[in-house]
């Protein structure tokens, strides 16, 4: 597998969509829009705001000058930026921003070039994955998709994704926190639903898309699933159902990154999964951040901060 930092696939980030910024605004945050159509998000605390932009389209001096005026309007402590892989990352060091240690996203994944014809997009499948797909076909595995998925559909997803979440040891959000993104996604968001021959179910998967790119977003397997090796004929089918849908990429959405060894620690079971499916490693750039607050300011001198 092809492991680089600069990418000939270079699609705008779903965390620069107007769906996830109404998402994110049912957290809490604030968005802001420039006019270079970068979107900055604001969270507002008693003492300040905190300001992030993750994986915009790289930056211009213009976008940099922008974005100091909202932050400044808005009393920020600090603004962090997770430059996309093109970024010019001498411009924001020379706008003052400094490394940070701490994503907020995922600080590397997988791109799966869905332009290629089936039959190369099945080679780019390891060996092992390519025998764990025909196993679970043999064994009757069956593949459903539900677009813009109802209520009941979403809380069978989220159940099975609790329980494959408690028992490797993750914790998950609220399903109120999984409905609220497939409402506002709509028709972008995807839950796919795996079942053995007596229609049992092995497992699921949630995706979003934007423009022509697909993320895996969250997933779930139950121990039958893991016996048939489900999962794997779940994500085949689901490469092949978005690459004929007119879709170009799909994005893993993260794997373990040796950069960062405490945020990625437990992302080693799913990175295996992963990799499994050939695609090209990307590895952005690190986190950026540039101190308001005098105080933090004052703590960057003598230490690298958790933010």
């Amino acid at each position: 597998m092809e492991n680089t930092k600069n990418s000939q696939i270079n699609i705008p980030d779903i965390r620069q969509s107007p769906n996830w910024s109404r998402y994110l605004n049912w957290i809490g945050w604030n968005s802001y829009l420039t006019s270079f159509g970068v979107n900055v998000e604001i969270m507002k605390i008693k003492i300040g705001g905190l300001v992030k932009v993750q994986h915009p389209k790289p930056l211009t001096s213009g976008d940099l000058e922008e974005i100091e005026k909202i932050a400044l309007e808005n009393n920020a402590m600090f603004v962090k930026i997770e430059p996309h892989i093109s970024q010019d990352i001498s411009l924001l060091e020379s706008a003052g921003y400094i490394i940070s240690l701490s994503p907020l996203s995922p600080p590397s994944t997988i791109y799966i070039n869905l332009a290629l014809d089936e039959k190369n997009l099945l080679k780019k499948i390891s060996k092992s994955g390519r025998y764990s797909i025909r196993r679970a076909g043999k064994e009757g595995a069956e593949v459903k998709f539900y677009p813009n998925p109802d209520p009941e559909i979403l809380e069978k997803f989220y159940e099975l994704m609790r329980r494959s979440a408690k028992k490797q040891g993750f914790s998950v959000q609220s399903f109120e926190d999984l409905k609220k993104k497939a409402e506002v996604f709509g028709e972008e968001c995807t839950v796919v639903l795996g079942y053995d021959s007596r229609g049992e179910l092995t497992g699921g998967k949630f995706f979003l898309t934007y423009e022509k790119a697909v993320w895996y977003v969250h997933a779930g397997t139950t121990e039958l699933g893991r016996k048939l090796d489900a999962g794997h004929k779940m994500m085949w089918e689901s490469l092949v159902r978005f690459k004929n849908l007119g879709y170009t990429v799909m994005d893993m959405d993260g794997i373990d990154d040796d950069r960062f060894p405490i945020f990625t620690k437990k992302w080693g079971g799913f990175s295996y999964f992963k990799e499994k499916f050939g695609g090209e490693v990307i590895r952005f750039p690190y986190p950026y951040i540039k101190y308001h607050s005098k105080f933090l300011k004052f703590l960057a001198k003598y230490r690298m901060l958790p933010l």
